[in-house]
């Protein structure tokens, strides 16, 4: 009989303390059955920082006398434990049948196309999935030349392709559950090369290399389970017949008929966005949150963060917040977003003569520096005008705005935090990570005192946190605009458009998401939801 140990210290690396663990629940090494880490997180709370963990450990001999004497953490492993901890598919593939009728059109191969995808394929009905950037290598390959001075590719780019935008950030799937639903999608993840811990990790990562060869292997599996892929293939429009969607029109001209239609294009598709409205989507504006990103060297992260060397411990990271600190404030509320240690930050526009700045970070986060977006909230009362298309507006006069400033090339403006706080134009910037060069700005030509007032009072707050955050060795780097969608599409129960059924917005674009996992999840819902109205049990 198994028991949970929970809270238990755990070596740095991936041996298993048997004689500790042993000692503790008072039985001999050798009355030790298996022995499985199930979960490990760092506790830097302490001044000495340590690695606790939850063990699944097998008692052949039988677990009621260890019970019996309760040993603090120790209880008996429950048959829920399977899926809480991830040792079991939560969501077995469960083949069906459907109407010769019902053929899918899966539109973006981002996180929530992909899984979207899957799901169909694994419950047996293929369909097609349309992408209009590249595959994953040859769009690897425009984006790196895009990076070191060649024309940008506005259909293959950090935005467009196979992955999504995904495939050129830091990886993070943060969520500490890994049942139901989010169990079914971390299986998947591993199951395609994700390291084991992403399932033993709260805040897991997988970072770009690794999703880069990760999606190779998915679309292997969609094609063996007979889903058609077609890369460098945009959607124009699409096909209405009675309030009705029933296929798409293809940027080549042509018409692909089909249903349901899943739109999973991601946050940035702006002629997506306009052709929805054309077929009938009703959409209404969100507010959005913009900002910069803000570098700083690793190890000033590591030294405030752990206040000891680093040595073996993971490069430090943070999450900050004003909501809790600023009462009384009249400035608008930020908080630190998509934190990257040991990263870089990218220039990440789909668009011509605009600046758009992301972070990522490969998996063993080994760069020199730590970055992340430090984001203000902006209502839609700041958009000009209110229709749904009102903050695409607003988001590109200030891609527009960084690109001159920028100096037409791409580079990003970019200024010290002191100077920033100080009220200075700014002077001589730090190295950065960022690679088609900054210029220095003073931000207050680039946003409005609304922003400026927010990313302020931010970064006073933050470095009373985190001493040296608003230091000398702090840049922000900007802008960081599209963290999340302007609009929303809006949805019935079942995830079909309110005004045309068989049309499925789904993920980060729809309004839906934020982010790698929460994208999955919603284009696994939106597939979910075509099973349950289509699929019959095949009889057995």
């Amino acid at each position: 009989m198994p028991v949970l140990v929970t809270g238990f210290a755990a070596p740095e690396g991936d041996e298993l303390p048997l004689a500790s663990l042993a000692d503790h629940l008072g039985v001999g090494v050798d009355e030790l059955g298996g022995v499985l880490l199930v979960k490990r997180s760092l506790d830097a709370r302490q001044r000495q920082k340590r690695w606790t963990a939850n063990y699944r450990v097998d008692l052949p001999g039988g677990a009621d006398e260890v019970l019996s004497r309760q040993p603090a953490g120790v209880r008996a492993w429950s048959p829920r434990d399977d899926g809480r901890y991830g040792l079991v598919d939560p969501l077995p593939a469960r083949p069906l049948r459907f109407p010769k009728a019902v053929r899918p059109i899966v539109v973006g191969a981002g996180p929530a196309g992909l899984f979207a995808a899957l799901r169909l394929a694994e419950s047996g009905l293929p369909g097609v999935l349309l992408e209009r950037g590249g595959a994953v290598r040859e769009r690897v390959a425009a984006v790196n030349a895009f990076w070191r001075g060649k024309p940008l590719d506005p259909e293959s780019n950090v935005v467009y392709g196979e992955g999504g935008a995904g495939t050129f950030s830091d990886g993070k799937i943060y969520t500490r559950r890994r049942d139901g639903e989010l169990g079914w999608i971390f299986h998947r993840l591993v199951s395609f090369g994700a390291d084991r811990a992403a399932l033993q990790e709260a805040w897991a990562h997988l970072g770009t290399d690794k999703v880069r060869a990760m999606l190779p292997r998915i679309r292997q599996r969609l094609v063996e389970l007979g889903f058609e892929i077609r890369f460098d293939t945009a959607v124009s429009d699409f096909l209405v017949e009675g309030e009705r969607c029933v296929g798409v029109v293809l940027g080549s001209g042509g018409r692909l008929v089909g249903a349901p239609v899943i739109v999973a294009t991601g946050h940035s598709a702006r002629d997506t966005y306009e052709a929805l409205l054309r077929a009938g989507a009703p959409a209404v504006a969100r507010p959005i949150r913009i900002g910069a990103r803000i570098e700083h060297p690793q190890s000033l992260i590591d030294q405030a963060r752990y206040r000891q060397p680093r040595g073996e411990l993971p490069p430090a990271s943070y999450r900050f917040t004003t909501a809790r600190d600023s009462r009384g404030s009249t400035a608008r509320p930020a908080h630190t977003f998509c934190m990257c240690p040991g990263g870089m930050v990218v220039p990440a526009t789909n668009h011509r003569e605009r600046v758009v700045v992301n972070g990522m970070s490969f998996a063993a986060r080994r760069a020199f520096w730590a970055n992340s977006a430090v984001i203000v909230e902006v209502p839609t009362a700041d958009f000009p005008g209110a229709d749904p298309l009102a903050g695409l507006r607003y988001q590109d006069a200030l891609e527009a705005r960084a690109f001159a400033l920028g100096g037409g090339n791409y580079a990003a403006p970019a200024q010290r935090v002191q100077d920033l706080l100080a009220g200075d134009a700014g002077g001589e910037l730090p190295r950065t990570s960022y690679p088609q060069g900054v210029v220095s700005t003073d931000l207050r030509a680039l946003f409005p005192e609304s922003l400026v007032a927010g990313l302020v009072q931010a970064v006073r707050l933050f470095d009373r946190k985190l001493p040296g955050f608003a230091g000398p060795e702090a840049v922000f780097i900007a802008p960081e605009t599209r963290t999340t969608a302007p609009l929303r599409f809006l949805r019935g129960p079942d995830l079909h458009s309110t005004g045309l059924r068989d049309l499925l917005t789904v993920g980060e674009g729809a309004g839906y998401a934020g982010g790698i996992v929460s994208a999955a999840l919603d284009g696994l819902r939106a597939a979910n939801a075509i099973l349950a109205e289509h699929g019959q049990p095949v009889a057995t």
